[in-house]
Order: structure tokens, then C-alpha cells, then sequence
């Protein structure tokens, strides 16, 4: 994938790489041209459009024909996966436990040649990549963004592109508003030029400043996250300042076969992840550990309330909702026994199997309380009165 080696043609666009065959627009239809509109497709139609087998060229995130909208901090490890995921694209394998197929891609930068070749130190990447880095000088035109795009289609044509890469959006969206939904739909729909010839689409976004609810993280328009096929929200496994190796994959698909959920672990190299499965079993395998030792020290049966007061300095405290998920968990499991009936007059209280016994012989067990409105139960525990005398 070389360059052209013909000069350059007086008054050429400054803005676009040099060296590169210069794209011009196809021109604008006549007036008066009349508008080719398409058939309708019945169930036949649809059945040889689908094919009979769905491939994937990252297993559940990225197809042939799709567009993938991966959304993460900045400086979080978005592009750090998407270069170990072209370096498996070299022979094909297997990512965070999904197969990879082999195949060709091309990358649109925001980093320079240098980064990327810093990175095929560590990663080997081989000749079935290829890079646009920083291909403008400022933010593209609309025609700019549509002559970089056929540019993109041509290689297709000449070498067989499986796969291109936007790293991030917001370097090649044509226009300044990205909130917008109207110019948000005109930069993504010339992608189905792309998809259309059997290319996939990965495009890197950062997400809204404020907190916001899952599967809506990505900044701007909604238009963004409604017209992609699949979303992949990338997320700090704890917090930042850990150094956690660790990322949760949360995704919104059209397809079945999509991960909803999956933890992912960058190795001490840099040069692939591995997998702890969903975020929901990794999360309780990590909790339990803390949990069963909260409840190992009690002297007593513990409620929520009682167990998070409890809960050592020196891990990070769940939230009560996560909590309650873990002692259901734990409780289903039959890891926890519980009694109450979970009223304000009848809390759950929690304990370890097995304790009751050893708490006979504890002189700091705490008995557990009847409800309030238990009258038999409370009049067990209170000083039996003497019937007054009569005068």
C-alpha cells in the first residue's frame, strides 16, 4: 500500500496527504436527473441479503457491514486495544477468549507516524495495516471527509480492506457540533459506501462529561449511539488511580451473539488481554472474599446496614444495591443463610453456615432480636412482673 509516486498537481489541496492520489468529487447530478428508487425486499430477498452464516471479525463487536462505536475516557486504553486487536488480525486468534479472523484494516489517527511505530516494536504489526495519521491539518471539510472516504474505498478495491479504524470521531467529523443530529447523520451515513462493499467500521469516541445512563455514554448526539450497530462502553475496572490493569466491556447489540458483559485484562507486555467473563461474576468472585470475612468476625447474624458498617477500610465499600446482589447471590447459592421476612419490623440478617454452633460459646454473641411488633417474642425477653397487690 504505497503511495502514488506522481507529483503532486499544482494547486492541490494542502490539507490532504502528501503524495496521495489526489480524489476528485464526483459531479453533482443535472438538474432535472431522474431519482432511481430501490426495489422492495420480500422474505426471500432478505434470506439471500443474510446469507446463511453470520462472520465475525472480532467475535460479538465486529462484523462485515457493521459499524462498532467503542467509547471510553480519554487515555483509558481504547487505542491500546485496538492495536492488539490489528496486531491478531495479522494470522487471526483469539482476543480476550473471542476469535479473531485474519484480515486487513486501515487506521484513521489522531497520533502521529511516531506512536504507531513505537508500537510495532512490541506488537509486530505487519503489511495488512495501513495509516492515515493526522491527514488534516484542522477539522475536514464535508467533501474533504467524503474524498478521504473513497480514498478509503479505492484501497478496499485494490488490497482487500476488512476493517477500518476512526481513532477518535471527533478528529475527522466534518462540522463543529457534535450534538447536532442532523450533522452527526450526514458524517455517518457515507460510511455505508464502506459497509456496503463488506468493510467493518470501528469508531472510537469519548464519552459526556456528566455521569450519564448506561448505553448513552457516548458525547453528542443520540444520533450516534441509534444508528451504529453495536456499543461497546469501556469503563475503569475500579478506579483510575489504581493502575488496575483491569477494563468491563458493557455492550448494547443488535445481535445475539454479542458479550453483554465482559471483564478484560491487558497483560504485563502490553501486547494482549485476557478474559475474567462477565462483570457480574468476576465482580462477586472478587466481593465474596471481603464479604465472607465480614461475616466470619461477626458475633452475630448481621443486617445490610450493619454489614457495610463493618465492612474493613482497607477494600473498597459496594454500594448497598451491589451488596444486596452479592447476599442474593450468596444466599441462592446456599454460601448464606437468612432469616427475617426483609420489613423495616423484620430486616434480613445474614450468616455463615455453621456459626450458630460456634457463636454458643462466644460471651460477645448477640442474639437476634425479635420484630417489634413481635408481642410473644418481646414478652420472652422482659423481666416477668409480680401482680400488684389490691389495697
Amino acid at each position: 500500500m504505497t503511495p502514488s509516486d506522481s507529483p503532486d498537481p499544482p494547486g492541490a489541496d494542502p490539507l490532504r496527504v502528501p503524495g496521495e492520489t489526489l480524489i476528485t468529487p464526483a459531479p453533482p447530478e443535472p438538474a432535472g436527473a431522474s431519482i432511481v428508487v430501490p426495489g422492495a425486499l420480500w422474505l426471500d430477498d432478505l434470506k439471500a441479503a443474510a446469507g446463511t452464516q453470520m462472520r465475525w471479525l472480532w467475535h460479538g463487536y465486529l462484523a462485515p457491514g457493521n459499524i462498532t462505536l467503542l467509547t471510553s475516557q480519554w487515555k483509558s486504553g481504547k487505542t491500546t486495544l485496538i492495536a492488539v486487536l490489528l496486531n491478531k488480525m495479522k494470522a487471526g486468534g483469539q482476543l480476550a477468549g473471542l476469535s479473531v479472523a485474519a484480515g486487513k484494516a486501515v487506521v484513521l489517527s489522531e497520533e502521529g507516524p511516531t506512536h504507531w511505530y513505537l508500537r510495532s516494536q512490541k506488537l509486530a504489526f505487519g503489511n495488512h495495516v495501513c495509516w492515515f495519521c493526522r491527514p488534516f491539518l484542522g477539522r475536514p471539510t464535508p467533501d474533504q471527509w467524503l474524498d478521504l472516504l473513497d480514498r478509503i474505498a479505492q484501497l478496499h478495491a485494490e488490497h482487500g480492506l476488512d476493517l477500518l479504524v476512526i481513532d477518535p470521531l471527533a478528529s475527522f467529523l466534518p462540522g463543529r457540533d457534535e450534538s447536532n443530529a442532523g450533522g452527526m447523520l450526514e458524517a455517518l451515513m457515507p460510511l455505508q459506501r464502506l459497509t456496503a462493499l463488506g468493510m467493518s467500521v470501528l469508531v472510537a469516541h469519548h464519552p459526556r462529561k456528566k455521569e450519564s445512563a448506561d448505553g448513552h455514554a457516548a458525547r453528542g448526539s443520540g444520533a450516534l449511539s441509534g444508528y451504529v450497530d453495536i456499543i461497546v462502553e469501556m469503563h475503569w475496572y475500579s478506579r483510575a488511580s489504581e493502575g488496575d490493569r483491569r477494563r468491563r466491556l458493557q455492550t448494547y447489540s443488535r445481535y445475539e451473539a454479542t458479550p453483554r458483559q465482559l471483564v478484560i485484562e491487558l497483560n504485563a507486555d502490553g501486547t494482549d488481554y485476557s478474559t475474567h467473563g462477565g462483570f457480574h461474576e468476576d465482580e462477586f468472585t472478587q466481593g465474596w472474599h471481603v464479604l465472607r470475612q465480614v461475616l466470619e468476625d461477626a458475633h452475630g447474624k448481621l443486617t445490610r446496614r450493619e454489614i457495610l458498617g463493618d465492612w474493613p477500610e482497607d477494600h473498597v465499600k459496594p454500594g448497598e444495591i451491589t451488596l444486596w446482589k452479592w447476599l442474593e447471590r450468596a444466599v441462592a447459592q446456599a454460601l448464606v443463610l437468612r432469616s427475617g421476612t426483609g420489613r423495616k419490623s423484620s430486616p434480613y440478617r445474614y450468616w455463615l453456615p455453621g456459626m450458630e454452633e460456634k457463636w454458643q460459646d462466644d460471651p460477645f454473641y448477640l442474639p437476634e432480636l425479635p420484630p417489634w411488633d413481635d408481642r410473644e417474642g418481646l414478652d420472652a425477653l422482659l423481666p416477668r412482673r409480680r401482680p400488684r397487690k389490691k389495697d
